[in-house]
């Protein structure tokens, strides 16, 4: 979770021009030139206080937060666009509020806003850049009434191509000069779930081989609706599934698990981000008896690719082929949430749902978002 601070400044000017400024001044009577100062101090900055939260590769700490950006609107209380402008259809609009030159500023500088004297809504969405091979997969609307994000995720350890996002948004409402000293204060949240794999034996002789893990028949894709106030939760409303797919959480590792009791990791430092849902687990009986039934039922299972030894004796694979088993899985993915998941290699099933020595187990637990300690980045004269 990160919160961002909004707060007055004025840009600094060379020493030529305040001289001039100065010299025009002389001229000006004492209620002119409070106009001048007022102007000034109203105009809207940032002030940006940061946390860590894992993502998907690497913790996003202060250091290195400054690589994002945000985007803003802000709605007076009849609805009309104070920044950024109303969206009723998906795209990348907004203020554009990047770091540069030593504090985040805005991206363009006819985008300045000051405060006005009405009470105005503030929303942000983070991160506000969007590749051009991720146009279509994140975008968002915003009125003064709905705001939503609508959000695709990639296979990316699979396909390769590109990597999904840690999508946060934020709300302050009801904000004026006069609140908090006329500080607007953003507190964002994440929108996707996390899943993480480790795995472990069931016997201390066992000893598996792992080269491939996918999650079969999750959802990908939907439409977030942010909350109506800010410690509001908010809601998905998930894409259904059009066709069997999979989505990688290890290609072409080679990771060896040969302990009953200290977990080795598989997926701690590359963790997947999901859309929050409830994953209903392959039954493994008639009428879903196979894998291709489990499909058709759209029942999520993993599907993993290995070699299992006892005792230095294969019980799949070979030492020169690995096999594949399948596991139904199920579990509720909820947003903000790392879900930690433990195998237990012990067998699984085959595609025909027949039973392969013992099904695995799970061990799993639910965190949230591990957070670090807060670092303010003053763009304050």
């Amino acid at each position: 979770m990160y919160q961002f601070d909004l707060f007055l400044f004025m840009k600094k000017s060379t020493v030529m021009l305040w001289a001039i400024f100065g010299a025009l001044l002389m001229g000006c009577s004492d209620e002119e030139i409070a106009n001048v100062e007022t102007s000034s101090r109203n105009a809207i900055g940032f002030n940006v206080l940061s946390n860590a939260a894992e993502t998907r590769a690497s913790p996003t700490t202060p250091s290195n937060l400054t690589s994002t950006d945000f985007d803003v609107f802000a709605f007076t209380a009849d609805g009309t666009a104070f920044m950024g402008k109303v969206d009723t259809d998906f795209e990348h609009d907004g203020v554009k509020i990047v770091y540069k030159d030593g504090k985040w500023d805005y991206d363009d500088a006819n985008d300045l806003r000051y405060w006005p004297s009405e009470a105005l809504d503030f929303y942000a969405f983070n991160p506000g850049t969007v590749s051009d091979d991720m146009l279509t997969f994140y975008m968002w609307e915003t009125s003064g009434t709905v705001q939503k994000i609508s959000y695709t995720c990639i296979d990316e350890y699979g396909a390769g191509t590109h990597a999904n996002y840690d999508v946060m948004y934020a709300i302050a409402k009801g904000q004026t000069k006069a609140t908090n000293n006329g500080v607007v204060k953003f507190n964002f949240k994440h929108i996707l779930s996390q899943v993480v794999f480790k795995a472990k034996t069931q016997y201390a002789n066992m000893q598996v081989d792992i080269r491939d893990i996918k999650i079969h028949n999750i959802k990908f894709a939907g439409v977030f609706t942010l909350p109506a106030t800010a410690d509001g939760t908010g809601s998905w409303s998930s894409t259904d599934l059009t066709f069997p797919h999979a989505f990688t959480v290890v290609n072409n590792a080679n990771i060896t698990v040969n302990s009953n009791t200290a977990a080795t990791d598989i997926s701690t430092s590359t963790p997947m981000l999901n859309i929050p849902q409830t994953l209903t687990a392959w039954t493994v009986s008639a009428p879903n008896k196979s894998k291709l039934e489990a499909d058709n039922a759209k029942q999520c299972y993993l599907e993993i690719t290995c070699k299992i030894r006892q005792s230095g004796v294969y019980l799949l694979g070979s030492a020169s082929e690995y096999k594949t088993i399948y596991v139904p899985f199920g579990d509720t993915w909820g947003a903000g949430k790392r879900h930690i998941y433990t195998l237990i290699f012990g067998g699984g099933y085959t595609d025909q749902g027949k039973a392969v020595l013992n099904p695995i187990q799970f061990d799993a637990e639910t965190t949230g978002w591990v957070e670090a300690a807060n670092s303010d980045v003053n763009v304050k004269p």
